[in-house]
Formats: C-alpha cells, sequence, structure tokens
C-alpha cells in the first residue's frame, strides 16, 4: 500500500482563523498565504460561509478591498456590528483604516507550499514514452456524499467491453481545491486499485477521470497516481483546467493540441456533436496514444467506455446507504 502524506488543510485553516485577535482583521488571500498558496483564496472564501464554521470568529476576515463582505450567519450589518463592539472601525461597508487593523503573523507551516514542492519533484519522475501492447484497459472514478467518497474501477477490453468491477470507499480527508485534486482523490483510488490487484483484475492501462501532465506543475492525477504506482496512465477531463487550444469547428473525432507556456502538454478531443474532452498522457505512455486509445473505447456515450461505467457505478455506489 503507498503511504500518502496528506494535510489537515481544513484544521490548519480553523487553526489560522483561531489566531486572529480579538480587534484585529486578515483578508481570504492573506489566509490562503498563510495555507501555502494565494491561489486558495477563493477556497478559503467558500469554506468561512460553511455552518461548522459558526464557532470561529469569522467575522474577522474581509476582503482585500477592507469591505467586511458577506456573513454566513446573518447580514453584512451584523458583521460589521461584531468587529466594532471589538473595537474595529467600520465605515459603510468598510474596515478603515485597514492596514491599522490587519493581522497577517500567523504561526503555520504553508502546507499547500510543501505539497506544491512535492508536486514538482514528482512531475520530474514522469515518463511520457509510447504505450506498449495493451490487453486490457481500466477506468477510474470517484463520486462524493459528504465525507464519503467512493471509487469505481471498471475493467474492459480494448474494443470496450467490460470484464468486471471493483468498488471502495475511503474518508474524504482533502477539500476541492484547484490543482491540488490528488490529495483528495488518491485515497479512494489507491484503496479500489488495491482490491483490483487482489482480485487478478489489473488493467495494463488506467484512464483516469482528470488530467496528466495538462496541469499547471505537470503532475495532475493521473501522473501522480501513474509515478506513485509506476504504471501506464492517461488522463480525461470534461473541462479545459489550463492551457490553450481553439475548439471551434472540430468534428467527432478530430483532436487538437492544448499549449500551455509553448509546450503541448494535452489534447482537446471531440468525441461527440456536443462533447469535447481534454486528454493528456499521465505516466508511461505519449500524447498520440492517449489520444488514440480514448477513440478507440468511445462508442454511442461521449466517455470512452470503462470511464462511462465507472462514472455511473461510482455514483450509483455513493447514494447506496453504508453497509
Amino acid at each position: 500500500m503507498v503511504e500518502l502524506r496528506i494535510p489537515d488543510i481544513e484544521g490548519t485553516l480553523a487553526d489560522l482563523i483561531r489566531q486572529i485577535p480579538r480587534g484585529r482583521v486578515t483578508t481570504y488571500r492573506a489566509l490562503a498565504e498563510a495555507l501555502g498558496d494565494p491561489g486558495a483564496a477563493r477556497f478559503v472564501g467558500e469554506w468561512v460561509m460553511r455552518p461548522e464554521v459558526r464557532d470561529l470568529p469569522v467575522h474577522r476576515v474581509v476582503h482585500s478591498s477592507g469591505d467586511v463582505g458577506r456573513f454566513a450567519f446573518g447580514t453584512w450589518e451584523e458583521k460589521a456590528r461584531l468587529l466594532a463592539a471589538e473595537g474595529v472601525r467600520v465605515v459603510g461597508h468598510r474596515v478603515s483604516p485597514l492596514p491599522r487593523y490587519f493581522f497577517w503573523d500567523f504561526s503555520t507551516d504553508r502546507p499547500l507550499a510543501w505539497l506544491r514542492e512535492e508536486q514538482v519533484k514528482l512531475a520530474g519522475k514522469v515518463t511520457l514514452t509510447p504505450l506498449s501492447e495493451v490487453e486490457k484497459v481500466a477506468g477510474l472514478d470517484v463520486a462524493y456524499s459528504g465525507s464519503r467518497a467512493v471509487a469505481a474501477y471498471v475493467l474492459a477490453s480494448p474494443e470496450g467491453e467490460v470484464v468486471d468491477f471493483v468498488t471502495a470507499e475511503a474518508s474524504l480527508k482533502f477539500p476541492y481545491i484547484p490543482t491540488y485534486l490528488s490529495y483528495r482523490e488518491l485515497p479512494p483510488y489507491l484503496a479500489v486499485l488495491e482490491q483490483a490487484k487482489a482480485e487478478g483484475l489489473m488493467g495494463d492501462v488506467l484512464l483516469v477521470d482528470g488530467n496528466g501532465v495538462l496541469h499547471p506543475r505537470r503532475i495532475g492525477i493521473a501522473s501522480h497516481l501513474g509515478v506513485l504506482l509506476d504504471h501506464p496512465t492517461l488522463g480525461v477531463a470534461k473541462r479545459k483546467l489550463c492551457g490553450e487550444v481553439n475548439t471551434e469547428g472540430m468534428v467527432v473525432g478530430e483532436w487538437r493540441p492544448v499549449v500551455l507556456d509553448g509546450e503541448t502538454v494535452g489534447a482537446a478531443v471531440r468525441t461527440s456533436r456536443n462533447r469535447t474532452l481534454f486528454v493528456s498522457p499521465g505516466h508511461r505512455i505519449d500524447l498520440p496514444g492517449a489520444v488514440e486509445l480514448v477513440l478507440a473505447l468511445v462508442r454511442e456515450h461521449p466517455l470512452p467506455e470503462p470511464l462511462r461505467w465507472a462514472h455511473d457505478l461510482a455514483t450509483e455506489a455513493v447514494r447506496s446507504p453504508k453497509v
């Protein structure tokens, strides 16, 4: 079993908010920077609106402009009154002057920063080489319900005929933060792959719902998983995470390169009249081989067959009550 080091991001964020002194405020971006990535500001903004954070002093978190912003537990006026009661001057909607009250001196190990460093190291281990002969392929997808994550693994022939399947469940330990999807989905994927391996169902190549090297740091979930297992993987995403491509006028069966920083990192693949998938090699496969395999597995549904069935199976399994 692969050992994973997954930090408690939500617990860390809660601790950061508790560090804000009475009579001081901070911003969503400052909290994101304390987590290790200013790009996580949107996640912070959404997280402080959750009902379960009611006991935290989230009224001390404001916008970078000084605007007090929305308040999950009342109106903005109520948020302003709570700040005023602590000695923070609020004029209209804004803390004024913000620098007088701004707090940034957090005690933190910046977990997203070291996760990003880990991603860069793993990206250096990715190899993109032509895929050898394939006898069986597998599709991997995961579905969520509350704190439950259920992964489905579907084994199929190279023509897309389903051979067998397994599912596995894991506790959800990491929130959704763009470009860190691996740390959310690896636990359920590794659990279902361990079960598939135990039952002799490992495919020669794994199709993963997500990205391979089509990622700002070239280490999407498919690449991350492929490197950890040293197994051929490719990513199939329904939306473009990054990069540039013109999909106008594409016809079914056509593909065009997705370019990021001058490098081709994936392909936009038209699999039906109204669907474009974003395919990228994960590990031990190249881009032409990844596109060829995906197109060979598309039937009447716009998703390649193993992923289509994995999606449906995961969705159905997570809706079922725990036994």
